[in-house]
């Protein structure tokens, strides 16, 4: 991952390494290893424009304990992440799959008291 500053901590002090700004494109792996338990992490709404090989790497990770807050309402993304056990807490309006109803990872969990809540307006 190049164009970011690293820091390293080195006998107790931060070490700090500039890279060089060639190329900002990293894989979706690299992505998702960003990303770690008990993080807060915001994702797309709805049915599209969602970078869904970041999430399944985010799954295949094994990530778990995040608060998720989808931008509008949630869709398949934050069903597939719920299904999955990644999410603890949920910050949204509304979690749904557009057309195609009610979000069934999200109700089942909702309904086992297995999420936490946090509506927002």
């Amino acid at each position: 991952m190049t164009g970011r500053i690293f820091e390293r901590a080195v006998s107790g002090q931060r070490k700090k390494r500039l890279t060089a700004m060639t190329d900002k494109l990293i894989t979706a792996k690299e992505a998702a290893g960003w990303v770690k338990d008990g993080m807060h992490l915001g994702v797309g709404a709805g049915m599209t424009m969602n970078p869904m090989a970041v999430v399944r790497e985010i799954i295949r990770l094994g990530v778990k304990g995040l608060t998720l807050t989808p931008v509008l309402t949630g869709g398949y993304v934050a069903d597939l992440m719920i299904g999955a056990g990644c999410v603890e807490t949920v910050q949204f309006p509304q979690i749904v799959l557009d057309e195609f109803g009610l979000a069934p990872n999200f109700r089942r969990k909702c309904e086992r008291g297995e999420l936490k809540l946090l509506e927002t307006i």
